[in-house]
């Protein structure tokens, strides 16, 4: 029986590129596939056979001299004499391995990017080709990353869902961009990078004592000059302090040179005797960075080779591309990753303070790093297995069957009609449905598979965790949840709102509805209204998208709209009945105007969606199920527009040529992976900082005391780091209210347990006190969340009719501590001329007045 027949696209970056990184994934790569087919032949594009040959001397290389272009609806005959026919040499070798081959394969790497975006769409094209002559075609562990080039986007959208099998490297955002992009679930493999099994194999036994310097200077790296020049001042004296042996370790030898730019950087250092290191092989490199114990590096495979020998890392960022491989490696490896931003003011302290932090922690880390490495290493080798499934299914030696024929190729990359065009882009009798109706759909974005793996994040990781861009917890969570930001950058969503407002989107708010049941005392219902009326933004223009995370029914709650009732702007009616939907704010449209006889119920199937503008009337009503009703409201925008929001936009799509607005790059994991780090020592809080928690209005100032209502959504919470043991006072000042009420229907919850409350009055101060025993303040070991709920919210401009203030609140809170029960009690702060209180009539009839 003949070998199999493997082809291999790695194009190669630049023609010139020299990568030890690259040359390291190849060799791997290699090794592997010899693994499972020991006499195999493996046929590889490249631009550089005589690097290639040398890391993998037994493959059968396919040299390219030329551009690359499309690969061309061409006969089959390479010797065609039909100038109109006749491919380019490197086109014509391409397709005749092609169909010489079992299976395509595209190596490793970080080039599905904006910044590589042309290799990308080659190596598309060959893996299409491929395809179309009936091969499996894989991608292996490439990193993917949010895109704004389109024709690269739509390439994807029209080659991805037919691989056979996709591999990540990472874990934090390539998933959600292959799947995106119509990546099957079952297709779809989290791995590693395949470096990491070379590095990992030449590990020393012990830890080295020098200090491993790298830095990429590129266009895509987002350093130049100037940035080694900040680098410098900011390096300089912590490496002074260390006193210890500097190794330059480059990954890039050409294409761009990383000695040169690690020459430039430390020759400018005063006491660096730099003496560039001599590196031609991928071991080379590896050897010198296991001879370190921390590495500073501004490339990718640097903090590859290090982190798999147990080596920690300091990852230098300064570009979203970089940024996009440094926080996928950290969340691989733990915190021996280190990064540091190098686009930020304070870039010098906060370097000088990570290479102490993680010099001193390098030995204690190295055990855990090299455990994280075995790891991938198996998992990396296990992904390796569907090939071999994969092959199973294909004879070996295809091509001495009937010859199979190339068809349908287009010459003109990047348009797949068969999918771009026709499942995301509207037709005209839709877009004029928008038009005359205000609304289209529903349209699919997502698999119920991919809602419910959303519906989990949603649910266990954004929602349970604040974000510092909006105290309402359920708004704009796409700027801190990669998760949020998937479904708001959808394509199927996106480039249908391309069809109706143009290249150039600007996503400037999101918000998540949470309809609970319904109970008495709470009836989730949204009166009938337009969006307008509370937006900042100028001119109003905006087109929304309403995606059902789980499914909206008719029992739960889901949006009615009234088609056509965009076409008049009605006039608001402020109160009706604001009661029942306390969070809405009590705006709605004047029900004169509003026509119910024609309205239609939206039920859509969770990953489904529908578009509509600012001006459409819809409302939903009370859920009257048991369960919650989850879905997201995406919110869109066009540069021309001004939004005077106080939380930044993320550019979607196309560029932004009138810079009115101020731009966020999009996450890259999920808020709670930063959110214990970042809670304050103690458990005394204040309300003097940025509350650690959420549920909570806008924080106050009265005098020098700060202070913060109850009431912006059904519970209020703080979080504390750990207490050192023992049982606790938990402790509330509480120097606003405006109906007893508040107090005495009041829940206290600590690490979600009910606690009895005491209270007096002390001077101009209600203190709130609970006795919480050590069982519930360690029943966490992560934190202690202390929640407010039940506390019944009223209005000012219900109990004042000249009030204007709208909000419901329920207490104001000055102070929320936590002391040991033997800690001494301290009486609340007395008021004084620099802290004026007014006592409790005054203060209630000031609030009501």
């Amino acid at each position: 029986m003949a070998s199999h027949r493997i082809l291999v696209d790695s194009g190669n970056y630049f023609s010139n590129n020299d990568n030890l990184g690259d040359r390291a994934i190849y060799q791997v790569i290699f090794q592997r596939l010899r693994y499972l087919w020991p006499d195999c032949q493996i046929h590889w594009i490249t631009r550089n056979a005589a690097l290639l040959k040398k890391d993998c001397p037994e493959v059968m290389v396919l040299e390219l001299t030329e551009e690359r272009a499309p690969l061309s609806l061409i006969s089959l005959d390479a010797n065609s004499q039909n100038p109109e026919t006749q491919a380019s040499s490197d086109t014509a070798r391409i397709v005749s391995a092609l169909m010489d081959c079992d299976m395509v394969i595209a190596t490793g790497g970080g080039y599905f990017s904006d910044d590589f975006s042309n290799q990308a769409e080659a190596i598309l094209h060959t893996l299409e080709a491929g395809i179309q002559l009936g091969k499996p075609a894989i991608i292996l562990s490439c990193g993917f990353e949010p895109l704004s080039v389109r024709s690269l986007s739509q390439k994807m959208v029209g080659v991805f869902p037919l691989l056979s099998l996709v591999v990540c490297r990472e874990s934090q955002q390539s998933p959600m961009v292959a799947r995106s992009h119509g990546v099957p679930e079952q297709r779809l493999i989290v791995a590693a990078d395949e470096a990491i099994e070379l590095a990992f194999d030449l590990r020393p036994s012990m830890l080295g004592e020098s200090l491993g310097i790298n830095v990429r200077q590129a266009d895509y790296a987002g350093v130049d000059a100037s940035t080694l020049l900040r680098l410098r001042e900011g390096l300089g004296l912590a490496i002074a302090r260390l006193g210890v042996p500097i190794t330059g370790v480059p990954i890039s030898l050409s294409g761009p040179s990383d000695p040169d730019a690690i020459a430039s950087l430390l020759q400018g250092i005063a006491g660096i005797q730099y003496v560039p290191s001599l590196v031609s092989t991928p071991q080379d490199v590896v050897r010198e960075i296991g001879a370190c114990r921390m590495v500073i590096t501004g490339s990718y495979h640097a903090a590859v080779f290090a982190l798999s020998q147990g080596v920690s890392v300091i990852a230098l960022v300064a570009s979203p591309h970089y940024r996009s491989k440094m926080q996928g490696l950290q969340a691989q490896f733990g915190a021996a990753c280190r990064i540091v931003f190098l686009d930020r003011e304070n870039t010098a302290a906060h370097l000088a303070t990570a290479i102490q932090d993680v010099w001193g922690a390098a030995v204690s880390e190295r055990p855990r790093l090299l455990e994280a490495a075995r790891q991938q290493v198996s998992v990396g080798r296990a992904a390796y297995a569907r090939l071999a499934e994969l092959m199973e299914r294909v004879p070996a030696n295809q091509q001495d069957s009937a010859t199979p024929q190339l068809t349908d190729i287009s010459t003109q990359a990047p348009m797949n009609k068969d999918t771009a065009e026709v499942s995301f882009s509207l037709s005209p009798e839709e877009i004029e449905q928008f038009r005359t109706q205000g609304y289209v759909g529903p349209f699919t974005a997502f698999t119920p598979h991919e809602m419910e793996q959303f519906r989990k994040t949603v649910s266990e990781r954004v929602l349970p965790t604040p974000t510092p861009y909006c105290p309402f917890g359920l708004r704009v969570r796409h700027l801190d949840s990669e998760a949020v930001y998937a479904m708001c950058s959808a394509p199927a969503i996106v480039e249908r709102m391309a069809s109706l407002y143009g290249p150039d989107l600007v996503l400037w708010n999101s918000n998540l509805f949470n309809k609970p049941p319904a109970r008495p005392e709470q009836q989730e219902e949204y009166p009938w209204h337009q969006d307008h009326y509370n937006w900042n933004m100028e001119p109003i223009l905006n087109i929304s998208a309403w995606l059902a995370i789980t499914p909206a029914t008719l029992e739960n709650g889901c949006v009615e709209i009234i088609p056509g009732s965009h076409r008049q702007i009605i006039p608001p009616a402020v109160d009706i009945d604001p009661a029942k939907s306390l969070r809405f704010g009590g705006i709605a449209s004047d029900p004169a105007y509003v026509d119910e006889t024609s309205k239609l119920a939206m039920v859509l199937e969770p990953g489904q969606f529908f578009l509509f503008n600012e001006r459409l009337l819809h409302h939903s009503n009370p859920n009257r199920t048991t369960e919650h009703r989850l879905g997201l409201a995406v919110r869109v925008t066009v540069p021309i527009a001004k939004v005077s929001e106080p939380f930044p936009c993320v550019m979607l799509r196309g560029e932004d040529r009138m810079g009115f607005n101020r731009y966020l790059q999009a996450p890259l994991d999920e808020p709670d992976s930063h959110w214990l780090d970042s809670l304050p020592p103690g458990q005394d809080y204040l309300f003097d900082r940025p509350i650690p928690g959420r549920g909570w209005h806008v924080r106050e100032a009265e005098g020098q005391r700060h202070f913060a209502w109850t009431g912006l959504e059904p519970e209020a919470w703080i979080d504390f780091r750990p207490t050192a043991g023992g049982d606790h006072w938990l402790r509330l000042e509480v120097i606003h209210m405006l109906t007893m009420a508040a107090v005495s229907e009041l829940q206290l919850m600590v690490n979600g347990q009910a606690i009895a409350l005491r209270h007096e009055q002390v001077g101009d101060t209600l203190v709130l006190e609970a006795h919480v025993p050590d069982a519930i303040l360690r029943s966490r070991t992560d934190r202690v969340r202390v929640a407010l709920l039940g506390s019944s919210l009223v209005r000012p401009c219900d109990l004042n009719p000249e009030s204007t203030d709208k909000r419901s609140l329920g207490l104001g809170i000055h102070r929320i501590a936590l002391m040991p029960i033997d800690t001494p009690k301290v009486a609340p702060e007395a008021p004084s001329a620099t802290n004026p209180v007014p006592p409790p009539a005054a203060w209630y009839r000031r609030l009501l007045g």
